[in-house]
């Protein structure tokens, strides 16, 4: 039985005794992988029978280090960068992905989950743009490297904007908070980087820097002007689900900085598109910080825009009923729940070979941080975050 099984075995992985259960991406590198530049390497992705088709062709590809913090940290996450484009694992074709190798997240599922939630609060005609994921397991050099999460970047294709290659007077725009300065608070684009268009070809920071100085200087009467508003320069049902989500997941991080902005360009049917959220880095969410220490379910956070917003009372009402429409089906202690373990259930036993590659746990103490733990916590801590959501938004919009 074990040697007819063997061929399979050997095609799809094994490590050790045991088959992956996830999807498994082989990658072949000659040189040293840094953060500086990218590298050649080849690239492989094979599935287990019944999760897809196999790439059973090494296709060429560059790699290299990727984050900011993050690479102190000794299991590095990797952008990757296909020679061709690939829809891997019935996600969006793309030339580059992210190998998001999520260090400090104990159950590894907190980008996906939140993510996953984000997209989960749009509709067709209103899209809620996020990054969609895989889990995976990553073979570097024929040696097992853990569980890693295949996401799409966020770019024009992510987003639905067309390509920004023609050199138009208001192209489609992508910007990337990078740094605290990202806090509306000031002029100009301090704490940001463009990342649509190319800002070698075309440096455009035109639109970010009027929003700054809209926010941060323009009179209330000016702000909350029907016609001429902030109203008509931000799609105000994103941002509220965009500070929604800030809130719920306690992202201490993802309120001044790491998030995009996007805004699409303009034509003669729409010569005055609007600016919307598209978040980024949720390692540090739902019960704990960038660097996994644990963080209080009672926390409110905001910046210089949604302080603003939240001063208006047509706002406030429309932002309390947004939060009422959320907390009947979507964003529920149950339905969150639901969705940790569906991610549970994924990783299955790929969890513990990761935990067992990268980290050093005590099983025997009932207080170690292992994965079953940790989502054991992240419910915990939910329940008691959305308690006190509810007491806390309907205090902030009263009327």
């Amino acid at each position: 039985m074990i040697r007819a099984l063997l061929p399979l075995l050997l095609s799809v992985g094994c490590f050790g005794a045991e088959p992956t259960n996830l999807p498994l991406l082989r990658l072949t590198v000659k040189d040293a992988i840094k953060a500086e530049a990218r590298v050649p390497c080849s690239a492989r992705l094979l599935t287990p029978a019944g999760q897809g088709t196999s790439d059973r062709t090494d296709g060429l590809a560059q790699i290299k280090i990727r984050g900011a913090s993050s690479q102190v940290y000794e299991k590095k996450s990797f952008a990757l960068k296909l020679a061709q484009e690939a829809g891997w694992l019935g996600l969006a074709k793309h030339q580059e992905w992210v190998l998001n190798a999520a260090y400090v997240d104990a159950s590894m599922m907190r980008h996906k989950l939140s993510y996953d939630l984000f997209r989960s609060l749009g509709t067709n005609a209103s899209p809620r743009y996020a990054a969609a994921s895989r889990f995976i397991e990553v073979e570097l050099n024929g040696k097992y490297h853990g569980v890693y999460l295949l996401m799409q970047p966020v770019d024009d294709r992510l987003v639905g904007f067309q390509a920004t290659n023609s050199p138009a007077t208001s192209p489609a725009v992508i910007y990337k908070a990078v740094d605290h300065e990202a806090n509306f608070g000031q002029p100009g684009h301090g704490g940001f980087e463009q990342r649509e268009p190319d800002p070698e070809k075309q440096p455009f920071w035109g639109p970010l820097d009027e929003l700054n100085r809209f926010v941060s200087q323009a009179s209330d009467q000016e702000f909350f002007d029907p016609a001429k508003g902030i109203a008509s320069r931000l799609d105000m049902d994103n941002a509220i689900d965009f500070h929604l989500l800030v809130l719920m997941t306690s992202n201490l991080d993802g309120i001044t900085k790491n998030y995009n902005l996007i805004r699409a360009g303009s034509t003669t049917v729409t010569p005055n598109p609007k600016f919307s959220f598209v978040p980024w880095d949720y390692d540090g969410t739902f019960g704990r910080n960038w660097d996994s220490s644990p963080v209080d379910a009672k926390t409110w956070l905001s910046n210089r825009l949604f302080d603003r917003l939240l001063g208006n009372p047509l706002y406030k009402a429309k932002y309390a009923q947004r939060w009422r429409e959320l907390r009947g089906k979507a964003c529920t202690t149950s339905n969150l729940g639901r969705m940790m373990d569906e991610n549970a259930a994924t990783l299955g036993p790929a969890a513990l070979r990761n935990e067992r590659r990268w980290k050093q746990l005590n099983y025997a103490d009932p207080q170690a941080l292992t994965l079953a733990n940790d989502i054991r916590q992240m419910k915990r801590w939910t329940a008691s975050r959305l308690e006190w959501l509810d007491t806390e938004l309907a205090r902030r919009t009263r009327k």
